[in-house]
C-alpha cells in the first residue's frame, strides 16, 4: 500500500505543477523567446514597440544600454548597414538616455494620433541653408522624429526615436514610425 500511496501522491503533486506552469503568464517565458524586443519588454516596466516596417534593412544591432543610476535601461535598435540605416531607441517617457545631436525642429506632425516631433540635422552654422532646411533634407542629412506614448493599464508610457541616416526619407521615417507595433 505504502508504494501506491507515493505513486498517487506523486500524480497529484505532477498534476498540481503542471497546472501551475500553464497558469503562468506567457511572458514568464520570454526571455531567451529568439526575438529581442519581446525578451527585452520582460524586464521593462514602459511599453516596447518593434517596427513592422524597415524598409527592407535587416537588424544589425539591438542592445539595453544603461540609462542612468535610478533609471530603467533603454533600447537601441539598428536596422542596416554602411551609410543608409534606421535606427530606433526607445526609453521611459521623461527619461533622457541619449542626445540625438544638434538639429532643426521642424512643425510637429500627428502618427498613430501622437503629436509628433520632426528635426534634421542641417548644420546651424551655415545660417542661410538652415534656415532653408526642411524635411525634404532628411535624406541628404538625416533626422529623426520622436514622440511619447500613454502608458497603459500595466506598462509606462514611452519614448520613442526613430531616426534615418544615408538617403533614408521624410516619407520613410514617417512610414517606419506608423509601423510601430506595442508588444
Amino acid at each position: 500500500m505504502k508504494g501506491s500511496a507515493q505513486k498517487s501522491l506523486a500524480k497529484k503533486v505532477f498534476s498540481l505543477l503542471l497546472a501551475a506552469v500553464f497558469a503562468l503568464p506567457s511572458s514568464a517565458f520570454a526571455m531567451g523567446s529568439g526575438d529581442k524586443f519581446v525578451d527585452a519588454q520582460t524586464g521593462l516596466t514602459y511599453a516596447v514597440s518593434r517596427p513592422v516596417q524597415t524598409l527592407g534593412l535587416k537588424l544589425t544591432a539591438f542592445q539595453l544600454l544603461v540609462c542612468a543610476p535610478g533609471k530603467e535601461q533603454w533600447i537601441y535598435a539598428k536596422y542596416g548597414t554602411g551609410i543608409k540605416y534606421v535606427e530606433i531607441m526607445e526609453t521611459m517617457a521623461g527619461d533622457k538616455c541619449s542626445n540625438p545631436g544638434l538639429s532643426k525642429s521642424l512643425a510637429s506632425i500627428t502618427i498613430n494620433k501622437i503629436k509628433t516631433q520632426v528635426h534634421v540635422y542641417c548644420d546651424p552654422t551655415k545660417s542661410a541653408a538652415f534656415k532653408k532646411c526642411s524635411t525634404a533634407d532628411i535624406g541628404k542629412v538625416g533626422g529623426y522624429l520622436i514622440f511619447s506614448t500613454k502608458p497603459t493599464k500595466l506598462l509606462k508610457g514611452t519614448e520613442v526615436q526613430v531616426q534615418g541616416m544615408g538617403g533614408v526619407t521624410y516619407a520613410q521615417l514617417v512610414l517606419v514610425a506608423k509601423s510601430l507595433k506595442t508588444l
